[in-house]
């Protein structure tokens, strides 16, 4: 009788419900093992996965900064650019209403005095030639601002309106001195100019808005701008043509042979200065080989690398990695040779192969000996016919 007879059964059955307890707990801790390794994954990811997020948030935040910044730096120079407009339309327009209260109040100073000197009690009707002068001067002034408009010459215009102004001018002048004293006639004189020469002014300013003139200031900074640049433009040229000519010498000095080829091709070439490309086609037809080699270069690198290799050969060189040997574990064995083969021992023999013997090599597959045995028949049946 065994031994597991002898024991009681209801020792043999704790024992056997107890494996299946043990091994269900064991699967149950693999299990929760795994999950929880599972968890650990899942939260390094979805940290992971937070941390770029708010990498890229705060990147969109910096964008959406960015473009906030961007848009009220446009507005504020749109507003700007609006507001000197209006500023502009407005002084305009004052500087119009100016110009016209100016040219009356002028008008009504000098139109009475010089009807006064055309007063004649014989000729009454000379009283019409002081309208005459002023209306004619501010008919031309009027004639002028429609050439502008109509982008025509205005200049004859507004030289015939200052001519009957400076008549108007004098005939006040001498009228005035003589009847009522100087100051009068001088006031005379210069009101009669005053209105038609303010009214020009400011027919010259649109004049030269429409032709887009700049004023001397832009005239100056434009021409001090310039001047820069070309002083910059010069200074430039000058250090690149310091460089070439270093260039050039440092060739001439080290590669004299290099050079005397590259300056007959220029010549050839008609270039004042060798360029790049002619230096290096005289390379290649002096020293036959890419630039920055030569016969002496080349002799002194394929040296160095059979200098570096056979140091590397050494076994003193420290510096040497031993290679690693072609093992026969390499090749699937068969069984026999599974069964006899040893630990190769090439390591320490000094690289000595092992003994070859029966079943080292595996079997050929039955497909392979059938085409061999194929091919063989084949053979022996050719020279059989031979």
């Amino acid at each position: 009788m065994s031994v597991s007879e002898l024991q009681p059964r209801t020792a043999r059955t704790r024992t056997a419900a107890a494996k299946p307890a043990a091994k269900e707990q064991a699967e149950a801790e693999a299990l929760r093992a795994k999950t929880e390794a599972a968890n650990i994954a899942n939260q390094a990811k979805a940290a992971k996965a937070a941390v770029g997020i708010a990498a890229d948030e705060a990147k969109a935040e910096e964008i959406r900064r960015a473009a906030a910044d961007k848009r009220r730096e446009a507005d504020r120079v749109r507003a700007e650019a609006d507001a000197a407009r209006e500023k502009a339309a407005r002084t305009a327009a004052q500087w119009r209403q100016y110009a016209k209260t100016i040219a009356v109040v002028c008008v009504v100073v000098s139109l009475p005095l010089q009807m006064m000197a055309f007063w004649s009690p014989k000729a009454p009707f000379l009283l019409a030639a002081p309208l005459v002068l002023e209306g004619l001067a501010w008919v031309l002034l009027k004639g002028a601002e429609a050439a502008i408009d109509d982008d025509r010459p205005s200049w004859h215009y507004r030289a015939l309106a200052g001519a009957v102004a400076l008549f108007a001018a004098l005939v006040n002048f001498v009228h005035g001195s003589a009847a009522f004293g100087l100051g009068t006639g001088l006031g005379g004189a210069f009101c009669s100019l005053a209105g038609p020469m303010v009214w020009d002014l400011h027919e010259h300013g649109r004049i030269r808005k429409r032709e887009g003139r700049k004023t001397r200031r832009q005239r100056r900074e434009e021409a001090r701008k310039a001047g820069a640049a070309a002083a910059e433009k010069k200074l430039a040229e000058e250090r690149a043509a310091d460089e070439l000519a270093a260039r050039e010498t440092s060739r001439s000095v080290q590669w004299p042979d290099v050079w005397e080829r590259a300056v007959a091709l220029a010549a050839a070439l008609g270039e004042l200065h060798p360029s790049e490309s002619t230096w290096k086609r005289a390379w290649d037809d002096t020293e036959g080989a890419q630039l920055g080699d030569t016969a002496r270069s080349i002799a002194a690198r394929v040296a160095a690398k059979a200098a570096a290799k056979d140091a590397a050969k050494d076994p003193a060189n420290p510096v040497e990695k031993a290679e690693k040997p072609q093992v026969e574990s390499l090749v699937t064995p068969t069984r026999s040779a599974a069964r006899t083969s040893s630990v190769d021992g090439r390591r320490s023999n000094g690289g000595m192969p092992p003994v070859r013997r029966t079943g080292d090599t595996p079997r050929f597959s039955p497909a392979a000996r059938r085409a061999m045995s194929l091919a063989a028949r084949n053979r022996r049946g050719q020279q059989a016919a031979g």
